[in-house]
């Protein structure tokens, strides 16, 4: 599998043992680049971030389209 662009510079690709690799980049050879290496508790902890994240996010819109 091919890494996959996320947006704002960032790239996210599987890592071998089962995790993901975030790279950062901007396609220019003498930009700066970043990997991290996200081990799989590591990537399932982001994922409920992310989730969480999103239902407060769904939980405020509901409050406010409430009125």
């Amino acid at each position: 599998m091919e890494k996959e662009y996320l947006g704002d510079s960032v790239y996210v690709s599987p890592a071998i043992g089962g995790g993901l690799s975030l790279t950062t980049e901007n396609g220019l050879p003498s930009d700066p680049s970043n990997e991290i290496f996200l081990e799989p508790p590591v990537a399932v902890a982001l994922k409920k971030y992310i989730d969480r994240m999103i239902a407060e996010g769904e939980a405020i819109k509901a409050k406010l389209s409430r009125g």
